[in-house]
């Protein structure tokens, strides 16, 4: 019985060193690479805008000007949630997270046109750019069939 085993084993080692066996799983291997990769490339876009807003937000609270509308940072904070919970869900392979993605594209361009009227800010200005990528990343994910 020993040698039985043996021999399956060795069979099956040199069928994998001459690929027979490795063929298959290495185009699935691909597709899957492709596929993560643009999930991947969406969590990171999720979790820079996520960051961006939170801390847009964070700053706005703090200054005294006409910018710290009470408005736009509830919009950033919602914006903020959305892309997290959007990325999370992308993280848990979600079966929902496609229509997370079309919400989160929706707020992320929402946050942008309104950042995008105080581009005189900085600061603000960078938060709009965050949001526009992180818009047409998840608008992408969203609109992938599969």
């Amino acid at each position: 019985m020993m040698i039985e085993r043996r021999e399956l084993l060795m069979a099956g080692a040199g069928l994998a060193a001459a690929g027979t066996l490795a063929a298959p799983a290495a185009g699935q291997q691909h597709r899957m690479e492709g596929m993560a990769m643009s999930m991947t490339d969406c969590i990171d876009d999720c979790l820079a805008s996520h960051r961006m807003c939170l801390e847009t937000a964070a700053w706005l609270t703090k200054q005294s000007s006409a910018l710290a509308s009470a408005s736009l940072i509830a919009m950033l904070n919602d914006c903020a949630e959305l892309c997290q919970a959007t990325a999370n869900s992308m993280l848990r392979e979600s079966a929902l997270h496609r229509i997370l993605c079309r919400a989160c594209a929706d707020a992320c361009e929402r946050c942008a046109e309104e950042c995008g009227r105080h581009s005189e800010d900085q600061r603000i200005a960078r938060c709009s750019a965050t949001c526009k990528k992180c818009a047409a990343s998840c608008r992408m994910m969203a609109d992938m069939t599969g």
